[in-house]
């Protein structure tokens, strides 16, 4: 097994340069008075447009970068660059960042924007529309989790996109946003491709021969029903399709609950073996020799008995025994920044030799999967 932490992104509150908000720029959706308001600069929107489409069977994702400004209580994202996220584990429906794909995204950022502050991510729903699972909102509260951290979310079949905000410590979506770019250059963003039926705006053929009415009319309302007919197939299919997705989603959603659960009661009957056993240690009082210790005698000439001048007690010295080394399970509570490695090293554990049986203590499937808030138990030798 590979030993390695998850690092939690963790960008500081403090903004003390000024950030310049773009003069030039496009409105998109309704701006709502005190929702965080989110740039994105042109060529940014563009490429993450084509990044999307260039796979549907999977879900993709990139970290998004730039500045942030807070000027009386209003928050101001601007986005001018992303990184790639490489080396994840993807399906139609998940999308994982592995060990790999943060070692990568913090070396891009080092060496190609080391000016520049990671304000969210993006990642796409390929035919699922815009919204935030369980999933999305563990990776939103445990690794962008600062105010002016974003989550952007593309699904490229229903060419539908939008953000999510911190919101009074919850995450929402926006209902609008910025597309910006330097000034005097031009914002072109194009529309979604509609078709319109030339047979349905065109009435002067109507007029050019009133014996030609009811033909055209028969051929328009066979050419609907045609229409009509294909769409409700169509529809029909779509609709059927996103059932299935829907159950394959909510499978999921119950296989993790679940997994959860049982995760949950195990840890519970380890805690609650624990107690019983320090309750049972309190409870029972330590052995004592009840064998009683005579003090020799001296036999005079009378036949009288007397004790030893000295009165020392001669069972002292053998009665000591050194302690025996002990080990007691502690309970430790996980906050930000934690990783199993890092705990081991701050208790003083040996990760390497007990990382297996903390894991099976815990019933930890993954090292690298522990959550804010959660108690671990840890073999800690009085």
């Amino acid at each position: 097994m590979e030993d390695f932490d998850i690092e939690i992104i963790s960008e500081s509150s403090d903004n003390n340069k000024p950030v310049q908000l773009p003069l030039n720029f496009l409105t998109i959706g309704e701006i709502e008075n005190d929702d965080v308001k989110v740039y994105i600069k042109q060529n940014v929107y563009k490429e993450l447009e084509k990044y999307a489409s260039s796979d549907t069977a999977h879900e993709l994702g990139t970290i998004i970068l730039g500045d942030y400004s807070e000027d009386l209580g209003k928050m101001h994202v601007v986005i001018s660059d992303f990184i790639y996220a490489k080396y994840t584990d993807a399906s139609a429906s998940t999308l994982t960042f592995t060990h790999e794909t943060w070692d990568y995204v913090h070396r891009e950022h080092e060496e190609k924007y080391p000016d520049k502050r990671i304000v969210g991510w993006q990642h796409t729903h390929p035919g699922y529309g815009i919204f935030l699972s369980n999933y999305d909102m563990f990776i939103q509260e445990n690794f962008f989790n600062t105010p002016f951290q974003v989550a952007y979310v593309i699904d490229p079949v229903q060419h539908l996109r939008g953000f999510f905000q911190w919101k009074n410590g919850k995450v929402e979506k926006l209902n609008g946003y910025y597309i910006y770019d330097d000034i005097g250059e031009k914002i072109k963003i194009d529309p979604p491709k509609t078709k319109i039926s030339d047979s349905l705006t065109n009435d002067s053929t109507v007029n050019k021969n009133k014996n030609m009415i009811q033909p055209i009319a028969i051929g328009i309302l066979s050419a609907l029903t045609i229409f009509l007919i294909w769409s409700v197939y169509g529809l029909s299919t779509k609709y059927n399709r996103q059932l299935e997705k829907q159950k394959i989603l909510e499978e999921q959603i119950t296989d993790q609950r679940m997994m959860i659960a049982e995760q949950a009661n195990e840890l519970s009957s380890v805690k609650e073996s624990i107690n019983q056993s320090n309750i049972a240690e309190m409870n029972d009082p330590e052995e004592t020799d009840t064998d009683t210790i005579e003090e020799p005698v001296h036999i005079d000439e009378n036949n009288e008995e007397k004790a030893s001048e000295d009165g020392t007690d001669i069972n002292e010295e053998s009665s000591h025994k050194e302690p025996y080394d002990t080990v007691t399970l502690r309970p430790y509570i996980v906050k930000s920044g934690d990783s199993l490695v890092a705990i081991c090293n701050e208790k003083g554990i040996d990760y390497s030799s007990t990382y297996r049986i903390i894991l099976s203590l815990n019933g930890i499937d993954n090292p690298n999967e522990i959550f804010i808030g959660q108690t671990i138990l840890l073999p800690i030798s009085d």
